[in-house]
């Protein structure tokens, strides 16, 4: 499996797929997801306000192409409260993004890391772990996920992968390739 790692605004990439992460208790939007929200003059919290995303454990939401990103669809991933975070359901949240995105029938996406913009969560640590998901549920398949990193996160985002490549080295492989601007 391929992993993109990419630093530039959602705007440049080339990807038609988005994959976000929705905590129950997130709000407003932060990170990434608030940067895109305040794009979309904030239709995404207005499906939060509606309750129609709720941020559930397991929730899916498919957002056909909106106006002001008309080529690009997206996939909203609930993970309950952010309290509730913890490894092993980061590593779970990994396995349904991919599985899901391998139900679309798409190979590749984009998508930030989990909690982007939350203050006091281990960027290594939920990098490690979603991507250590995202390699077990999509082995062999072809998946090629980019993953849209803040510059400040970088180091410490490469740090878990690199982390998740070596443990898996013998199960999946795994190559991270960093996109230069």
């Amino acid at each position: 499996m391929e992993v993109y790692v990419d630093k530039r605004d959602l705007y440049e990439s080339p990807c038609s797929l988005i994959g976000l992460w929705h905590f129950s208790d997130e709000k407003p939007l932060k990170g990434f997801n608030g940067r895109l929200d305040w794009r979309l003059d904030a239709k995404i919290s207005q499906l939060m306000v509606s309750g129609r995303i709720q941020g559930g454990w397991g929730e899916k939401i498919m957002l056909g192409p909106i106006d002001e990103l008309a080529d690009k669809e997206i996939l909203i991933i609930g993970l309950g409260p952010i309290r509730e975070l913890e490894p092993s359901r980061m590593q779970d949240a990994g396995r349904i993004m991919a599985d899901t995105v391998l139900k679309l029938n798409r190979k590749s996406f984009c998508l930030a890391l989990p909690g982007s913009g939350i203050p006091n969560l281990d960027t290594t640590i939920v990098a490690e772990n979603v991507l250590l998901g995202l390699a077990i549920a999509a082995g062999d398949k072809g998946l090629t996920p980019s993953i849209m990193c803040n510059p400040g996160d970088m180091d410490e985002a490469l740090l878990g992968f690199q982390k998740t490549k070596v443990s898996l080295k013998s199960r999946v492989f795994v190559d991270i390739i960093q996109v230069k601007p």
